[in-house]
């Protein structure tokens, strides 16, 4: 075998929130992750000479070593202590820039392939290891399902899964960069160093998702970025507001934004709040149907 192909979930931030800053200048953070079906196809072919190339159907993505999907196979070389090369071929489904851990996605579904490819050297847990060398939410995307998790982000806690549901994830091509995010936060809350914010806490939510209560979990879903960055991202804010109107149980940004999504009781109801988001007139709004997974 030479060639796998992955899925790379994309995710959504059921709740999301900032503790205060550790000592490694990182915010703390808790967050509730799910996954959803909307999904990239990351085709992995092994190479016997050392070399990555990356190919996209999307124009945007790095096909160079900047890619997080390159740099998840470095690290694994480095970890396997050996040589590895392989193509890869991202097809593209997942908004770039939007929150949804995209980029994310695709580095975990390098590292599962070629893990595979070379004979499963590596567990689970090993493989999180060195998914949490790229960035917080790699070893979210290597798990995939639910899961809790607090510091940086990427120790990762069982937690109960979402409820069946119709979840469409919307997104207006505004993008948002992670740092200027953390920037806008951090400038609201006086960088956290005074004890004025309290964190929100996830008990609620968790004892509505543990009972399957759709309206529970809507109601108690958090996140911390959502104010100030739709205060700057008007598209996104006008996506939020159609979802409620267009029946949404819930709806809120995902991750620092600017998608957001909405939860919905039914498949009707939701394919009829995307034809009222694609109304918004805007051709680089993108608007899925997906279900957690």
């Amino acid at each position: 075998m030479n060639t796998v192909l992955k899925k790379g979930y994309a995710k959504i931030n059921l709740h999301l929130d900032i503790t205060g800053l550790m000592d490694n200048g990182y915010h703390s953070v808790q967050t509730v992750m799910q996954s959803v079906s909307l999904c990239d196809d990351v085709t992995v072919s092994l190479r016997d000479d050392g070399v990555y190339t990356v190919s996209s159907n999307v124009s945007g993505v790095p096909t160079d070593e900047k890619n997080l999907a390159v740099k998840a196979a470095r690290a694994l070389e480095n970890r396997l202590g050996r040589t590895i090369g392989a193509d890869i071929h991202i097809e593209k489904r997942i908004p770039m820039a939007a929150g949804l851990a995209g980029g994310s996605a695709d580095a975990a579904a390098v590292l599962l392939a070629l893990n595979e490819l070379l004979g499963s050297p590596l567990d689970m847990t090993a493989l999180c290891e060195v998914g949490s060398e790229l960035g917080a939410d790699v070893p979210f995307c290597i798990v995939g399902g639910t899961a809790y998790a607090e510091g940086k982000g990427d120790v990762l806690y069982p937690f109960p899964k979402l409820c069946d549901c119709y979840i469409v994830v919307a997104c207006g091509g505004e993008g948002v960069s992670t740092p200027w995010a953390y920037k806008m936060i951090d400038e609201k809350y006086n960088n956290f160093s005074d004890g004025a914010y309290s964190p929100k806490g996830v008990e609620i939510l968790k004892y509505a998702m543990d009972t399957g209560d759709i309206q529970g979990i809507c109601d108690n879903i958090y996140n911390i970025f959502e104010e100030p960055i739709l205060s700057e991202r008007i598209v996104a804010k006008n996506i939020k507001n159609v979802m409620i109107s267009a029946g949404a149980v819930g709806a809120m940004m995902s991750g620092s934004g600017p998608s957001v999504f909405g939860i919905f009781n039914d498949e009707l109801t939701a394919k009829n709040a995307i034809e009222k988001i694609k109304a918004l007139g805007k051709e680089s709004i993108v608007a899925e149907l997906c279900r957690p997974i």
